[in-house]
């Protein structure tokens, strides 16, 4: 184990100690959580992660208070007051916002999850049925599914699988329902429970895979076929809005400079702004909402 994660796993332990009790008489907030840690597949208790998030906003606020505090100090015109109340309030609203973070964050990885499984759960099923239909044994598929990273969440879920059954001693049966219970996606579930029936009950493995298969391929290019569509419609809100908007712009203002001489230095400015600051940042937020829309695999 490397130092980095000996100290994270210190500072767990040091906050768990010390704040699991307050934590704890206040569950009822946090139970929602517990599911989203579970589909997130983070290996972490309620408690020592609550613990962990509230121990890091107190120490935010330890840090940030009197480090905003002794600079306020030398801005002119502040006075001592002045600088204590605002360097609480700022330190406040950040520890607020550091905890809240903590605590959508395994909603937000869950959701990231299910994403990437959703997006690789047609390739990854066809070729569960190819080797199924090698007559190879459930175990055996799961390993062989195990072996490739191109899979993403779903070659995390597979090796999991295989773990539990060949170093835990579970049955096959019982690690794919184990699986199917955290998974963050539906319809992967829906394919554990579907395998585990099939595997119980003695029927044609192979054929199951094939037919769910065709229909998450047809799942698939529907969702491409939307996600082209909204591609499209982003690309003519951008062209519309930014571009031909900036170019608006630009020419209304540089008319009116013609009409206004000391209007000159503030259209100039203006100018400068939209071009150079408003286009670049406009456009970065463009792409990481693309990047966002985008299905994610890996």
């Amino acid at each position: 184990m490397s130092f980095d994660s000996d100290l994270i796993e210190n500072y767990k332990k040091f906050s768990y100690k010390f704040l699991s009790p307050k934590i704890e008489e206040h569950m009822t907030y946090f139970e929602s959580i517990v599911f989203d840690l579970k589909k997130a597949g983070m290996k972490i208790s309620i408690l020592e992660y609550m613990s962990t998030a509230l121990m890091t906003s107190i120490l935010v606020f330890m840090i940030e208070f009197p480090l905003v505090f002794i600079i306020t100090l030398f801005i002119p015109n502040f006075s001592v007051i002045m600088g204590f109340i605002f360097s609480f309030s700022v330190s406040i609203v950040f520890s607020v916002g550091i905890f809240f973070f903590f605590y959508m964050y395994p909603s937000i990885s869950s959701s990231s999850r299910k994403k990437n499984i959703d997006f690789s759960l047609p390739f990854a099923t066809l070729y569960m049925a190819t080797v199924s239909g090698g007559n190879a044994p459930p175990k055996t598929m799961f390993k062989i599914l195990s072996e490739f990273a191109e899979y993403g969440e779903i070659t995390k879920e597979a090796k999991e699988i295989t773990r539990n059954v060949e170093i835990f001693g579970m049955s096959i049966n019982e690690a794919i329902r184990r699986a199917a219970d955290k998974s963050p996606s539906e319809e992967f579930k829906e394919l554990l429970w579907g395998i585990d029936t099939t595997l119980t009950s003695g029927g044609n493995l192979s054929e199951y895979l094939h037919g769910k298969a065709r229909i998450f391929i047809q799942n698939y290019k529907r969702m491409m076929q939307e996600y082209a569509q909204k591609i499209s419609m982003m690309l003519e809100i951008y062209v519309t809005l930014i571009v031909v908007g900036s170019i608006f712009f630009i020419v209304v203002s540089s008319m009116m400079s013609a009409f206004g001489a000391g209007m000159m230095n503030t259209i100039v400015i203006a100018q400068f702004f939209v071009i150079f600051l408003g286009l670049p940042v406009i456009s970065i937020i463009f792409i990481i909402v693309l990047k966002y829309m985008a299905p994610k695999v890996g």
